[in-house]
């Protein structure tokens, strides 16, 4: 398995959990209980999972990291919407989180892809 210091979608990752803190340091969303730390999770989670899916050693459970990221990424965005919606987020700050959020779940649908479509490969020049 990679180490996840090289994967692009890491960086994207951290990056995206960078700008969501930053945002949220400077724009009071308190207006709804909780939502501030549920972003801040979420988007953090992204990158632990795929560092910890990363380290697990095999492809099945790096893909179940991923897939577990990708849904934090979803999630993430789904925040994003309720902060500028419910607890007024300026919009430039929700469509620079969110593009990056959109970024980072099409990275991660990408690597899951190739990681599935190689291990399909394996498996059939196996049983060949």
């Amino acid at each position: 398995m990679p180490n996840h210091f090289n994967l692009r979608v890491y960086d994207a990752a951290c990056e995206l959990s960078r700008v969501v803190h930053e945002s949220l340091e400077t724009h009071d969303v308190t207006r709804v209980p909780g939502l501030r730390a549920q972003l801040i999770e979420a988007a953090g989670s992204i990158a632990a999972n795929t560092a910890e899916g990363a380290g697990r050693g095999s492809a099945a459970r790096f893909l179940n990291h991923l897939r577990i990221a990708l849904g934090s990424a979803n999630e993430t965005r789904t925040h994003l919407t309720r902060a500028r919606s419910e607890a007024r987020l300026p919009t430039k700050q929700y469509f620079l989180c969110d593009s990056k959020a959109l970024v980072t779940a099409r990275m991660l649908a990408s690597l899951i892809r190739r990681i599935e479509e190689d291990e399909a490969r394996r498996q059939n020049e196996k049983s060949a």
